[in-house]
């Protein structure tokens, strides 16, 4: 009997680890995470901020804003291609320079199967109310494309005007 049990145990073991291993759901398109929000200057960040060239500068002339872009795939997803806007020139062409200061980041290589983009800045924001520095950021497109273990491609357009969002 025991040989019997035995036996059973040593084959249904890999159908086991089969059926596992196999509930791994394989995506054909990347896990894409984008975020561009908007917030106010803290009192301590706005100690910070060089306000020489301003007449009467206040906390509320500047926003802080931060871009972030999380893209992860699979193996069946090849020739991934991300282009991101130059924030700063946008940032710069409704009127004047916007654009106070700020830090990027990214790290995308092409052998890996993530890539992360960020950028942190300080947005002269005065005059300006939520509607018009959505009309800025309106034009600015991320775009994110792949080919497909099938062969298609594919590509995904998210415009920084639509997903900004203000905290």
């Amino acid at each position: 009997m025991k040989r019997i049990i035995m036996i059973i145990i040593f084959l249904l073991s890999p159908l086991l680890i089969i059926a596992a291993c196999s509930t791994e759901k394989i995506k054909k398109e990347p896990e894409i995470s984008l975020k561009f929000n908007v917030s106010n200057l803290t009192d301590i960040e706005f100690q910070s901020v060089g306000t020489g060239q301003l007449e009467n500068a206040s906390k509320n002339d500047f926003k802080n804003m931060e871009f972030t872009l999380d893209v992860k795939h699979s193996n069946k997803i090849s020739n991934r291609k991300i282009i991101i806007p130059d924030i700063k020139k946008i940032a710069n062409s409704y009127d004047r320079e916007r654009y106070w200061f700020g830090q990027s980041y990214s790290q995308d290589n092409s052998e890996e199967k993530f890539a992360k983009y960020s950028n942190k800045f300080v947005f002269y924001s005065k005059g300006l109310n939520e509607q018009a520095i959505r009309n800025i950021f309106n034009t600015a497109e991320v775009r994110v494309s792949w080919t497909t273990d099938s062969g298609s491609n594919e590509e995904k357009i998210f415009k920084l005007g639509e997903v900004i969002q203000f905290k």
